[in-house]
């Protein structure tokens, strides 16, 4: 597949007003048989990352969480420092200038006389909420994924641990690691994946484990005052 035909998917899952799945797939399995084409797919998906709209935010996020997935270290290494600036961007929206003018405007009752698209209300407030916590599900993935390749993926750890040092808190499963850690390509060899495996509970209708049984002591004998020996707690 050529870059041009590339594009023309990517165009059509970011541009999208839901989410393209059989065309997200399609851009997988592209990436996955022309690696080389992995940056161009980045560099779309950060376009759009950086649009005012936070569903056309969530469309563009969907799509990267995917392609980790099924492409894993090939699509993140395509990850630059722009990109990853990108993705810190969205998880602080809150507080950028920019998104405190928009709600102070819309409290204050004036969105309707202004553009579409300045003030923002609760519908949106809770959009950029969802893509900020969609960008540390990604971000905690990939670090899980591919802890023993933090050189290699130097921009993406760097945001992480620059939010983690801010105390943004990344979600976690029950086993404590990233959830779907199972499902990313490459992920198995993970001291995290690892982990995370040895910790998950037994899968329903999985024997219990065996009770160890505990010996019993034998009964202590008493002897008698004229040594002889009586029975067990009794009397001589």
């Amino acid at each position: 597949m050529t870059s041009r035909e590339l594009d023309t998917l990517l165009a059509v899952a970011l541009r999208s007003s839901t989410i393209e799945w059989a065309v997200n797939v399609q851009i997988c399995d592209t990436i996955k048989d022309n690696q080389y084409l992995a940056p161009l797919a980045i560099t779309r998906i950060d376009e759009r990352l950086r649009h005012d709209k936070p569903s056309a935010v969530m469309l563009a996020l969907s799509l990267l969480e995917m392609l980790v997935k099924n492409c894993g270290m090939v699509i993140c290494r395509a990850i630059n420092e722009g990109v990853a600036e990108t993705l810190v961007g969205i998880v602080k929206k809150k507080e950028s200038w920019r998104y405190g003018f928009g709600r102070n405007l819309h409290k204050s009752g004036l969105s309707e006389w202004l553009p579409h698209g300045v003030a923002i209300g609760e519908d949106k407030r809770q959009q950029w909420r969802q893509a900020s916590q969609k960008v540390l599900e990604i971000m905690q993935l990939i670090v899980d994924a591919f802890l023993m390749h933090e050189g290699a993926l130097r921009p993406i750890f760097s945001a992480y641990k620059q939010l983690r040092q801010e105390g943004y808190e990344f979600p976690r499963s029950s086993t404590g690691v990233a959830a779907d850690l199972c499902l990313v390509n490459g992920a198995e060899d993970s001291p995290a994946y690892l982990a995370g495996a040895s910790a998950a509970p037994a899968p329903n209708g999985a024997p219990p484990a065996p009770r160890r049984r505990r010996r019993r002591r034998p009964a202590r004998v008493r002897r008698s005052r004229d040594g002889g020996s009586g029975a067990p707690g009794g009397r001589s």
